[in-house]
């Protein structure tokens, strides 16, 4: 016990006891030896120990997306594992012995008793509002990480599509800029036919797919008796550009039977180039959308508070989201010409992406996800509801307490909604959530710039 005093003695937490308060610490506490690698706290474990390093090093560690997250090192003389205690909660990190080490454990009862001491709590307070700060601070580093490789995923799936698309249409039209030249080489000789009025159809904005089918079906035969080459490949095309067989009959009137075959082979052949080179330009916009998005959803080269829109940010990561909300309706209600917030945009993104990301875990693939967006009593008062099965409500109780998840280890990197509630609350903002065996609805509210 006096070897126990006399480590203790010398450290700032105990400097300065009672020497009645310090002696009974040290009956109750108990000298421990370990080997490298041994592990002292678990994540999730009851909280029952403090422990005091008196040599050696440990390593405090936390689960995160796929590996553990390393928040800190500790060496002689500093505390681990009052933070639990405090909070009397399961253990929110583990710690592992980096070499052969020394401690004093110090079980809760003597926990209990030092925590009477006023100068105790005080040391222990900045102590521990130091640690967390560096914790979260860690944390929130590496949810950023792993939000930006889930982002990059699906970013890249949202980009292959298009870029598929580019592929396809620019291998196609190659085969066709030959075809059309030789169409056009064959054509040239043939009179003033090449400056021939050629009518322009319109386009139909919508058909049935069995009355489109059969209208294909019946350009393509009268191509095909027409002695048109690759007649039903030009149909579709055709079709598509809103041409039929009155309007086909007509352009072709007056024209001997080969002209007329060249002629339809050659107008037939235009007509897909022009939808080629335009499927090109849709693939390479959503291209460019994506990409713009990325940009504004991340504020590059922008201040670390703006003055901003909330909704554009929302509407970004639906877009960033998309491929995880397949299977899921999305109905978005936003009022036009909201009123500017001040905050940082790219923290917002982040609790916007963290709350469609959560709703999207709830209704596993199969819901409605909501999004309202408003003014109320001079505030934008933004919902985000899901219809999954609601959250326990002891877990609602907790939920936006430090590290407190309802995930397994190895989901998400254990923030859970604090770092939500901390983002909107320094922008000024608040955050409630109201569940039901029938969805959950977070509540956010900003005050405004103008009002």
């Amino acid at each position: 016990m006096s070897d126990i005093a006399e480590v203790l003695r010398g450290l700032p937490y105990f400097a300065d006891l009672p020497q009645g308060l310090l002696d009974q610490v040290c009956r109750e506490s108990e000298r421990i030896d370990v080997e490298a690698e041994t592990t002292i706290i678990e994540e999730d474990s009851l909280s029952e120990d403090m422990f005091v390093i008196v040599d050696g090093e440990l390593r405090v560690t936390k689960m995160g997306t796929d590996r553990e997250v390393v928040l800190a090192t500790l060496g002689p003389g500093e505390v681990v594992g009052e933070i639990a205690l405090l909070d009397n909660a399961p253990r929110t990190a583990s710690v592992t012995a980096i070499s052969k080490s020394s401690l004093i454990r110090i079980p809760a009862n003597a926990f209990e008793d030092l925590i009477e001491d006023s100068r105790v709590v005080r040391r222990m307070f900045r102590t521990v509002t130091s640690r967390l700060r560096g914790i979260e601070d860690t944390l929130r580093h590496e949810e950023r990480m792993a939000a930006l490789g889930r982002m990059a995923a699906q970013l890249m799936h949202e980009l292959n599509n298009p870029a598929a698309a580019v592929g396809r249409s620019m291998a196609r039209a190659e085969d066709v800029y030959v075809d059309l030249g030789d169409a056009t080489i064959l054509l040239s000789g043939i009179g003033d036919l090449l400056s021939r009025p050629i009518p322009v159809p319109a386009k139909p904005d919508s058909m049935d797919p069995l009355a489109r089918s059969a209208l294909e079906d019946g350009v393509a035969t009268w191509l095909e008796d027409l002695g048109v080459a690759d007649a039903w490949e030009i149909a579709p095309a055709l079709v598509e550009d809103g041409w039929d067989l009155e309007l086909l009959e007509e352009t072709t009137d007056g024209l001997d039977p080969e002209t007329a075959t060249k002629f339809m082979r050659w107008l037939g052949l235009r007509v897909l180039a022009s939808q080629l080179i335009n499927e090109v330009r849709i693939a390479a916009g959503r291209i460019s959308e994506l990409v713009r998005v990325v940009k504004n959803y991340s504020y590059l080269d922008q201040g670390p508070v703006q003055q901003i829109n909330p909704t554009e940010g929302i509407r970004d990561t639906l877009i960033l989201l998309k491929h995880k909300l397949r299977g899921i309706d999305t109905v978005v209600d936003i009022e036009p010409e909201l009123p500017a917030i001040e905050a940082s945009g790219r923290d917002l993104n982040q609790v916007w992406t963290n709350l469609i990301d959560n709703a999207a875990d709830a209704m596993s693939g199969s819901g409605t996800l909501t999004i309202e967006a408003g003014r109320e009593d001079g505030a934008v008062i933004v919902r985000i509801s899901d219809t999954g099965p609601g959250i326990d409500p002891e877990v609602t109780q907790r939920i936006f307490d430090p590290f407190f998840t309802t995930k397994a280890p190895g989901q998400g990197t254990g923030l859970g909604l604090h770092t939500v509630h901390t983002i909107v609350t320094r922008s000024g903002g608040d955050i409630s959530v109201d569940s039901s065996s029938s969805g959950t609805t977070f509540t956010l509210s900003f005050p405004t710039v103008t009002e």
